[in-house]
């Protein structure tokens, strides 16, 4: 039994990352499915349309919600709750009836809502610095790459390649994209580092 939903983009993703099968079917049939071949690659007129079907070879920017963010900022962890014991605490600070104005209430509130406000702008500037250095990875990406097209070899921008692009990676390239290796010397090794 399979549901619709298209209505759900989360749930559209966990689908189609269900259903990848790239890493286990066999290269014939990737070259199959990807209208290429091991020793011509793609045709021009191939790359163009996988180029306007599957877009450029550059990563996609996550959405965002810059009011859901912010409130976030504010609310996540114990920003509500130091939020309401400041309210409390300043409330309690003129009491109704007899009782004086306690003047530590009110300097507790005060300590409370600064508080509030400095945890809200720790987390912006911890967000700021994640963003930051995940800006930073992409520009570790290569500019150009070496690609079978029409039987020849041929170096393009990175973001021009498209699925069904045959690489030629040597000791020390950057990889441009999620790749499936064909054909492989017995010594190929990889550095993961800069992802763990």
């Amino acid at each position: 039994l399979q549901r619709d939903t298209s209505n759900y983009p989360e749930t559209n993703n966990v689908v189609e990352l269900e259903n990848l099968d790239w890493h286990t079917i066999s290269p014939g049939e990737i070259f199959e499915r990807l209208s290429t071949s091991k020793t011509r690659g793609l045709s021009a007129e191939q790359a163009q349309k996988n180029l306007s079907k599957y877009g450029k070879n550059v990563p996609s920017h996550p959405p965002t919600h810059y009011t859901k963010q912010i409130f976030g900022y504010f609310f996540k962890g114990f920003g509500s709750i130091l939020l309401v014991g400041g309210i409390l605490v300043f409330v309690s600070w003129k009491p109704l009836g007899e009782p004086a104005p306690a003047i530590a209430n009110l300097a507790l509130a005060i300590v409370l809502l600064a508080v509030f406000v400095i945890q809200a702008a720790f987390n912006a500037w911890q967000d700021w610095s994640s963003a930051r250095v995940m800006a930073s990875i992409t520009t570790m990406l290569p500019d150009s790459c070496i690609i079978l097209r029409d039987g020849v070899q041929a170096t393009v921008l990175a973001s021009d390649i498209v699925p069904g692009d045959i690489l030629y990676i040597k000791a020390g390239n950057k990889l441009t994209a999620d790749v499936r290796l064909i054909e492989v010397s017995s010594d190929v090794k990889f550095d993961r580092s800069i992802l763990t």
